[in-house]
């Protein structure tokens, strides 16, 4: 039986699977497929010839969660509607039989390359090198094909207008057929051809107030006169919640003792507003009483004490709120009904996936559907979920981010994506580009009857940052500042020399990792990606660099001049560390449910498990310093078989927070709302030490010297932001 590393690319029928990036192709175009509908086919191919039962799907498949027959056998026929399998009698792809099982019957061969369509429907876009070459040029990452909603097409076929009329029908014709007859469909694999009528600049916008302050989020009030919204105007303050009256251009504030007031709500025909507040690391839920003078003086707690929400939305009736929410560290983000009268609050929707997030949520003008943005394993995606049938349609994915949705009318939905606002057709598919974004400046909007759309537009794509150099003191010193320009993301010390740092550059949609020197602030490339990357740590010793390409585990090889993968796009992994020789790289995987580490060996390329039940590990030492996977408490291993000692303190999990081991001490962040917090802790002694500042004066994405001396941090300024409307008629 082949292993899925044994072959990268196999021929199934018409189709071809990558079996390194998980990703099924037909005719070079990319085919939409939900996860676990990916991870049953994955299983069909590795036990091809055999039939497998569905009580084995139940153990390896589905093994994260406990689910039903019919469940298993609602991924079976989603896989033979996307395979066009439709003749059971005669399968062609996946053949069962009764007490057997599944087996994959089509021909099975492997492949050197994608074939591509003699009619692509799709347009590959690479991006261009970075601006400043050296000698060293940087390998390019796989690029994705472009996302309908970020880049419509361009250009039309260069074919007789009528010719082009009746590809178009035909094509429309094709994704009703689809959407009607497959429950997970992604539109934008099927038509490019998007409707850019009656496009407006950002600029075009109707001012309602000035740049003054940041903000966050906003809400709008049924009959459109009231824009509620979070934000602050300076960096020492803690965000408050405000009222903007559209009739008079005046702004009431609302709050003046909020930890942090995040997401605002209008709800009971706009008597109240309710808003989530952070403080101390949890999350709660307060409801404003409007028809107070003071409304502050009425506040009344919802709920308290949960980890974080997302943005909420009107529920199916006055009183009902639709809440995303992470209760505690061991559920998993989910959307509860809240009575606003009860306080109870019912789980309307469970996740799918164990590494989907949900954030945002909306109902429907009917109340029969909920419009949903969720990111699955690095990935976004719009949903349509049916509350009578219970059924999923996927809309939109991208790997870029999608900051929102709201319904038009009850078939119309409104997105916000990086670089435009688009109306999109839940029937056919067709998508209309209504606001230009090319700076990217747009974060959030709202809109009360789908036509007098408010949003909330920053004065610049990225707020202004300058990197601190702190001596690492109970005081904190400042050894010096690093101005850099907005589009550096990320810096790491170069362990070799002090006269260049390791930075990370976002532009245009590409991320580059090079090297910078310190006296001209020229970057040597190294390596470029259309995906979003997360940069680790750099070893010379090692000989590379260690990065997050999306959900993906990475090791550039300064040798070699290429990438290799160490995980998947299918696995959840955390953070990874080089070993102290620099042969091997540690890192976190979820497996079957549980945690581990595993151990990559760099000049082999292979993973075996170093240690069960944790999910993070530094070498420290002779030893290890690891953490459990839930409360990421700190313990420390001689070896990998004697008894851990407990340090009683734990890391933070979040992903841009970091952690270090340096000598004899363990260096990391966590945050709240807030305040950052800086951890120094002697594993040897027990000694503990903690700074603070506040959050984006000391951003908890830290670097760390070699000798733990020197602290590298991100210092962000406010980037402020205006509101600003346009009527959508059409």
């Amino acid at each position: 039986m082949s292993s899925l590393i044994d072959i990268k690319l196999t021929k199934l029928g018409a189709f071809v699977l990558d079996l390194s990036d998980q990703v099924l192709y037909r005719d070079a175009n990319e085919v939409a497929i939900e996860p676990k509908v990916m991870a049953l086919l994955l299983y069909l191919y590795e036990n091809k010839d055999r039939y497998v039962s569905i009580e084995e799907l139940h153990q390896q498949v589905w093994s994260d969660r406990v689910v039903s027959d019919t469940a298993v056998r609602s991924a079976v026929k989603k896989l033979r509607l996307i395979l066009g399998d439709t003749d059971i009698a005669n399968a062609q792809y996946v053949k069962s039989v009764s007490k057997r099982g599944y087996k994959l019957v089509c021909d099975i061969d492997p492949v050197d390359a994608l074939e591509p369509s003699l009619t692509p429907l799709k347009e590959t876009k690479v991006a261009e090198p970075p601006a400043e070459k050296a000698d060293r040029e940087p390998v390019d990452a796989p690029r994705d094909v472009p996302e309908a909603l970020v880049n419509p097409a361009e250009g039309q076929p260069s074919t007789s207008e009528e010719s082009s009329s009746l590809t178009y029908k035909l094509l429309i014709v094709m994704v009703i057929f689809l959407s009607a007859t497959i429950g997970w469909t992604k539109y934008d694999t099927i038509m490019k051809y998007v409707l850019d009528s009656q496009v407006v600049n950002v600029n075009e916008l109707d001012r309602l107030t000035g740049f003054n302050g940041e903000k966050y989020d906003l809400s709008v009030s049924l009959d459109g006169r009231y824009v509620a919204f979070s934000g602050r105007t300076s960096i020492d303050e803690d965000r408050q919640v405000y009222l903007l009256d559209r009739q008079n251009s005046k702004i009431r504030q609302l709050t003046f003792h909020a930890n942090n007031a995040s997401y605002v709500q209008f709800a009971q025909n706009d008597k109240v507003l309710i808003y989530s507040d952070l403080s101390g690391g949890k999350t709660s839920i307060q409801l404003l009483p409007l028809t107070l003078s003071e409304p502050e003086s009425g506040r009344i707690t919802l709920i308290e004490g949960v980890v974080a929400v997302g943005d909420p939305s009107r529920g199916r009736d006055d009183s009902e709120l639709l809440l995303p929410m992470l209760v505690d560290l061991e559920s998993e983000m989910t959307l509860y009904a809240l009575d606003l009268q009860t306080r109870e609050y019912l789980r309307m929707l469970a996740p799918s996936d164990a590494s989907e997030i949900l954030f945002d949520v909306s109902l429907s003008p009917d109340k029969q559907k909920l419009a949903l943005i969720k990111k699955i394993k690095g990935q976004f995606h719009m949903l349509l979920f049916d509350l009578a049938t219970k059924e999923e349609t996927l809309i939109h994915s991208s790997k870029h981010t999608l900051y929102g949705v709201e319904w038009k009318s009850t078939t119309s939905l409104l997105v916000m994506v990086k670089g435009a606002l688009f109306q999109i057709d839940s029937l056919t598919g067709e998508q209309v580009r209504l606001v230009e974004d090319d700076d990217v400046l747009l974060r959030r909007f709202d809109t009360h009857n789908g036509t007098d759309i408010v949003l909330l537009q920053r004065e610049f794509s990225r707020a202004k940052r300058l990197y601190i150099e702190h001596q690492l003191t109970s005081q904190l010193e400042v050894n010096q500042i690093i101005n850099t320009a907005p589009q550096v993301v990320a810096m790491l010390y170069d362990e070799q020399s002090d006269e260049h740092r390791w930075t990370m550059h976002l532009k245009d949609e590409v991320t580059t990792i090079g090297r910078m020197a310190m006296s001209t602030r020229e970057v040597e490339p190294y390596y470029s990606s259309e995906e979003n990357v997360e940069l680790l740590d750099v070893s010379y010793q090692a000989g590379g660099i260690l990065f997050k390409e999306g959900p993906k585990l990475a090791f550039y090889s300064f040798e070699q001049s290429q990438v290799a993968y160490i995980t998947s796009s299918m696995e959840i992994s955390s953070d990874a560390a080089f070993s102290a020789d620099g042969n091997n790289i540690y890192y976190g995987v979820h497996v079957a449910g549980e945690w581990e580490i595993q151990s990559y060996n760099i000049a082999t390329q292979v993973s075996n498990l170093l240690l069960s039940g944790y999910r993070s590990i530094r070498p420290a030492g002779t030893g290890y310093i690891v953490a459990e996977p839930v409360d990421a408490q700190l313990f420390y291993l001689p070896d990998l078989t004697s008894p851990a000692r407990a340090l009683h303190h734990p890391i933070d999990y979040r992903y841009i927070c970091r952690w270090y081991v340096r000598g004899d001490h363990v260096i990391w962040t966590a945050y709240d709302a807030r305040n950052t917090y800086l951890h120094k802790l002697n594993w040897q002694t027990g000694s503990h030490h903690a700074s603070e500042d506040r959050f984006f004066a000391l951003y908890p994405a830290i670097a760390v010297d070699q000798k733990g001396d020197k602290v590298l941090s991100l210092s962000v300024q406010l980037n402020d932001t205006s509101i600003g409307a346009i009527k959508i008629d059409h």
